[in-house]
């Protein structure tokens, strides 16, 4: 939990991660990744939000069954939090605002509408079309990846979506279940993005290393189109950021980012 040095903050946000073991800070314990979880923490915090982010349950519980761990785990712990948040002195029955970036991104929308937060919701840098074509796309575009694994991964996502994956197996370090729900998830966010019935923010960075090839141009022409059906919605393309919303090279949060970010949260509470 991070909050104003004084005074009750404005209002809070939950913060809910990107993908793979990351913790509460947004850094990963299998590759380098900035703790921009933490800098977005500390800027919003510096202007009157109670910011509260939290690590992965298969980090603080290492022994869990990960075969069985799904998409519908991770909501469950997003809105455990977002209650935690709710129910505090810091936010003291304030708006609370959902903030999710790129895995996380696809579940705030679902957390927000379980929850019937009607404050607002922000999705940073997440995939808006079926995951399973843009880990393909992905795994084509990285030329350390040998063809035959690349057609054995197809391979496997065709078995997870068919239901014949075996049971207990793992793909790329995750089950069955984790895989088909975030498939079905990323597939329906359209949809979802352009019927939610409130405030929404959509951030899409422009040099998103996380979206190879053609499927940054499919992305901004989902998002685009989501936005424009959208009345509440509002489309932020950033050129010059990467995946974690940073300029190639900085060691911290970018002005930009969070000067879009704080000025549509207050916008947001303002238009209440």
């Amino acid at each position: 939990m991070t909050g104003p040095e004084r005074g009750t903050a404005i209002a809070g946000i939950l913060i809910i991660g990107g993908s793979g073991p990351i913790d509460r800070n947004g850094a990963s314990r299998v590759a380098s990744t900035p703790p921009v979880y933490r800098w977005w923490a500390e800027g919003l915090s510096s202007a009157g939000f109670a910011v509260l982010r939290y690590d992965k349950r298969y980090l603080t519980y290492p022994s869990i069954d990960i075969a069985a761990f799904d998409q519908e785990a991770q909501i469950a712990d997003a809105l455990a939090a977002l209650a935690f948040l709710r129910s505090g002195p810091e936010v003291a029955g304030r708006d609370v605002f959902v903030v999710g970036h790129s895995e996380g991104g696809t579940l705030a929308p679902i957390v927000a509408s379980r929850a019937r937060q009607r404050a607002g919701v922000v999705v940073v840098n997440s995939v808006v079309f079926p995951v399973d074509e843009l880990l393909i796309a992905q795994l084509e575009s990285n030329p350390t990846v040998p063809k035959p694994a690349v057609a054995d991964v197809r391979t496997q996502l065709d078995r997870i979506k068919a239901g014949s994956f075996p049971p207990g197996s793992l793909l790329l370090g995750a089950g069955a279940s984790y895989w088909k729900q975030w498939i079905d998830y990323s597939a329906s966010a359209p949809t979802r993005l352009a019927e939610l019935p409130v405030p929404l923010l959509l951030v899409q960075c422009l040099s998103d290393e996380s979206l190879p090839g053609p499927t940054l141009d499919r992305n901004l022409e989902s998002l685009r189109a989501a936005a424009a059906r959208n009345r509440l919605a509002q489309l932020r393309e950033l050129a010059a950021h990467d995946h974690f919303a940073m300029r190639p090279g900085a060691r911290e949060a970018s002005p930009e980012f969070m000067d879009i970010l704080i000025r549509w949260l207050r916008q947001a509470l303002s238009s209440r």
